[in-house]
């Protein structure tokens, strides 16, 4: 320490000029000295500081936020890793005031600007951990987490902080040093190859919400069926209805085709496509004794009028081939539509036909397509079963037969047919019986 000066500086005070007398002879004594009223005097700017900024910090995030224990906590570390640098500082600063020795400004300086460093990553950790916690408080936090965006942060940061401390401690720049690790850092992208698409995957998922907690997904090439319970860095975690867990890479939700069901619950309206195969046997014309029968069904009796004298009227002068007649797979058809449309389970706002495809080896398909009301697996089922039911039922009024391969054998003699073994006869429908008020009877409830 350079005392003359002190001493015969004017705005020096006489008490430290007489300690500056009696320290003269002890010159490392002096240099301890200094460093100690530098970190004191940094120690209580810290302070100040510290009751300075706590209250600001406090007040805007009960304004943003709900505050807890552990969010109250994360911030006071962050504050106090924030103002612990200003003790620091102020010793580095007095290391290189004029008269302090060159070899303790040497071992003193570089030290404290690595504690600096680690204070500063310390202080930005904290606060990613602060904006995280946060971030949970959100109403769509579950849905779309961070937490592996945000450890990967950190991570960053801290790389980050290492690299200029070595660079100072070299006296290279970061960006010489970054050029010396190139063949390290390939090695390390080779390591880090799953980590680094992990994350990559991570990013794009958030971005693009292909999935969130709670979603219901399903793929089948890896026989995932089931809730998603979690989604890390690496992993997603997968509830299988038969009570499995699926633990999926993440990147497998970008590179492997999967269905996601969360779009159909929030419509409203689940699909149900099935096919009835329609025997191609038992397809034919409708007698007018047979369309007088149908009639019975309400939902059918204006279209069969109508369409009797639409007939009626294209067949007059006609006669043989030329004429035109109502078909029993037509008619069905047409009733199939009409009680879905009617049907409570059914959405009638969203699509809904009912089509023949093209016939096969096995029969004529008669394609059911429409949405059920209904989202939730166990209920959807049931109305996908009671539909089907009466639909099978209902087929032998219209004289139509399912196909089948049955070891019974068949013996069909003008559209009746004996079953071997339980016999059943449309003969028998020629005459059905039906309720006072003329409907066929709907399905029960199952």
């Amino acid at each position: 320490m350079d005392f003359d000066k002190l001493i015969e500086d004017d705005m020096t005070a006489e008490w430290a000029k007489e300690l500056i007398q009696r320290l003269s002879p002890y010159p490392y004594l002096a240099d301890f000295l200094a460093i100690v009223v530098a970190f004191a005097v940094g120690a209580v700017l810290s302070l100040l500081l510290f009751l300075l900024i706590r209250p600001i910090l406090h007040r805007f995030y009960r304004r943003h936020c709900t505050m807890n224990t552990e969010l109250l906590v994360c911030i006071r570390k962050m504050i106090v890793s924030c103002v612990g640098c200003l003790p620091v500082l102020c010793i580095s600063y007095s290391v290189w005031c004029d008269g302090i020795h060159e070899w303790v400004a040497v071992l003193i300086c570089k030290p404290l600007f690595g504690i600096v460093i680690a204070l500063i990553a310390l202080t930005l950790t904290y606060a990613i951990k602060s904006f995280g916690l946060w971030y949970k408080q959100q109403r769509n936090a579950e849905q779309r987490p961070i937490d592996g965006l945000l450890r990967i942060t950190i991570s960053f940061v801290w790389t980050a902080a290492i690299i200029v401390f070595i660079s100072m401690l070299i006296e290279k720049s970061p960006i010489y040093l970054l050029s010396g690790l190139g063949a390290i850092a390939a090695v390390l992208l080779l390591l880090l190859q799953q980590t680094i698409l992990s994350f990559v995957a991570s990013v794009q998922i958030n971005v693009d919400h292909l999935v969130e907690l709670g979603d219901w997904i399903v793929m089948d090439s890896e026989n995932v069926n089931g809730i998603v319970t979690e989604i890390t860095l690496h992993t997603v975690k997968v509830r299988n209805w038969d009570e499995t867990l699926a633990c999926l890479p993440i990147c497998y939700l970008v590179n492997k085709p999967f269905m996601n069901y969360t779009a159909m619950q929030k419509t409203g309206g689940r699909l149900i496509k099935k096919a009835i195969l329609i025997d191609q046997r038992s397809i034919r014309f409708l007698s007018m004794e047979e369309v007088e029968v149908l009639k019975g069904f309400d939902i059918l009796k204006d279209y069969l009028e109508e369409k009797e004298k639409e007939i009626a009227q294209y067949n007059k002068g006609r006669s043989g081939f030329n004429t035109r007649y109502l078909t029993n797979l037509g008619a069905f058809r047409i009733y199939v539509r009409r009680y879905l449309e009617q049907h409570p389970d059914i959405r009638s706002d969203m699509l809904l036909f009912v089509r023949e495809l093209a016939p096969t080896s096995t029969g004529v398909p008669l394609e059911i397509y429409c949405f059920s009301k209904e989202v939730v697996w166990t209920p959807y089922e049931k109305v996908q079963s009671a539909i089907t039911e009466h639909l099978l039922a209902v087929l032998p009024s219209f004289r139509l037969r399912v196909f089948q391969d049955c070891s019974d054998i068949y013996q069909e003699i003008s559209n009746q047919v004996d079953v071997v073994g339980g016999s059943f006869l449309f003969e028998r429908l020629k005459n059905p019986v039906y309720p006072n008020n003329g409907d066929f009877p709907g399905e029960q409830d199952s």
